[in-house]
């Protein structure tokens, strides 16, 4: 049996259709990709059934970088370590990220912000199959968020 993945978000209104619908599936690798960006911006203690659920770098959202080497090598050990512990269908994970400053400017109440811009690449090996994938996230720091 092949296994079913589920699409996030989930749509439970389509349980309720007239002829008994379905929730929507998708293949294995867009689960995975979905899982992980799950992954990433959730911080720990904030899942109600798993308060370790989620990812460190929530920590470093506002900390002030000393030595920007250091900062950039916990922030991908950081995402390592939750992709080896919360997403089991792939291994060997290797994270690289890019980090750049960008300036946001919001012409509604004429203020400039400055944020760190964090492009997140993931290779791995699926454990159902040996096949290689890979992800890419870019996320905004200060507050955290997804583009």
């Amino acid at each position: 049996m092949v296994p079913q993945y589920f699409k996030l978000p989930l749509s439970l209104d389509s349980i309720f259709d007239e002829d008994g619908g379905k929730l929507a599936t998708c293949s294995e690798i867009e689960s995975i990709d979905q899982n992980i960006e799950l992954i990433i911006t959730t911080c720990p203690g904030e899942h109600k059934f798993n308060k370790s659920f989620g990812c460190r770098i929530w920590d470093m959202d506002f900390e002030r970088v000393v030595l920007r080497k250091k900062w950039e090598e916990d922030f991908t050990s950081y995402i390592t370590e939750a992709i080896e512990r919360f997403e089991p269908r792939i291994k060997n994970a290797d994270v690289v990220i890019q980090v750049m400053e960008v300036t946001k400017e919001d012409n509604i109440t004429k203020t400039t912000a400055i944020k760190k811009k964090v492009i997140v690449q993931i290779k791995g090996i699926l454990t159902s199959s040996g096949q290689y994938c890979g992800f890419k996230y870019k996320l905004f720091l200060g507050p955290l968020s997804t583009e």
